[in-house]
């Protein structure tokens, strides 16, 4: 067997060995969330929601079960590191959890197996970066109030999530915006379009090109629009952006961008503009 015929062999080994670890994960996830709509959810973690949750009240009864079954998937399967004096107790994991697993309720399934950890920070925190201008490098603070990474770390101001959460109607919240990234990164690309049905693909691309350009040119003429400026720093952050529009805005986006909310409908399965308070 000479050197490259090895190579090929390891290669081809190393495919299978990610295929099955693949497989592993799909199979415990799923199988978990599955299991879970089926337990009892804590009344503890159901008094968290509606004290601290509000939009939870809303929820249609079966929209509420799945949401269940994958924050106790969630809360189980991912680590959670309080930083800055931020001490995680069962009220932290399950807001934290209701916020990512709302992203998928509709899509029946608990959807963030590369997932692995969640940082919180007492408040906003400040990140370094270097900046290269030619021969110059200077570095560079800037506060943020979250972080999703392509390596499975989600890092969120716990006093932001609080504060998006208890309002629900401003279209601001670092919870949805963060998750929404962890979508969008499930193929491996942070690029604005998540792990879609191939029937949406071609639609999703002309949709969210041609919202993001209406809202550029809008913010170009130096008007205002329901979706903060942040939109158009990126396609993946349009995504991010309009996510927290179409579950606390609905009816706004229903109403000047038909097209986007209509989408975002059929991505996640979901109908907000429907949900009245219980």
């Amino acid at each position: 067997m000479n050197f490259y015929q090895s190579l090929f062999i390891i290669f081809l080994s190393l495919i299978f060995i990610y295929l099955i670890y693949r497989f592993y994960i799909f199979i415990t996830t799923d199988f978990r969330y599955q299991l879970c709509k089926f337990k009892p959810f804590p009344q503890k973690y159901r008094s968290f929601l509606r004290q601290r949750f509000p939009i939870y009240k809303r929820l249609p009864p079966d929209i509420k079960r799945n949401l269940h079954a994958c924050i106790m998937v969630f809360i189980k399967e991912k680590e959670f590191i309080g930083v800055k004096g931020i001490v995680i107790d069962d009220m932290k994991k399950v807001l934290v959890a209701a916020n990512a697993c709302l992203l998928t309720a509709g899509i029946d399934r608990c959807m963030y197996k590369d997932v692995k950890t969640v940082i919180l920070y007492p408040e906003a925190f400040v990140k370094k970066e270097k900046i290269i201008n030619g021969w110059v490098i200077s570095e560079e603070e800037s506060a943020l109030l979250g972080e999703a990474w392509q390596s499975g770390q989600v890092v969120i101001s716990y006093k932001d999530l609080t504060d998006g959460d208890i309002n629900p109607n401003d279209g601001k919240n670092v919870g949805l915006h963060e998750f929404a990234h962890q979508l969008d990164m499930a193929d491996g690309f942070a690029d604005g379009t998540p792990l879609l049905p191939f029937s949406l693909y071609g639609r999703w691309r002309r949709i969210m090109s041609k919202e993001f350009k209406k809202i550029e040119e809008i913010y170009a003429d130096y008007r205002g629009s329901f979706l903060d400026s942040y939109a158009i720093t990126s396609p993946a952050e349009f995504f991010a952006v309009a996510t927290e529009n179409f579950f606390e805005k609905p009816e706004k986006m229903k109403k000047e961008l038909p097209e986007l909310y209509t989408l975002l409908k059929e991505f996640y399965r979901l109908d907000p503009v429907k949900w009245k308070e219980a």
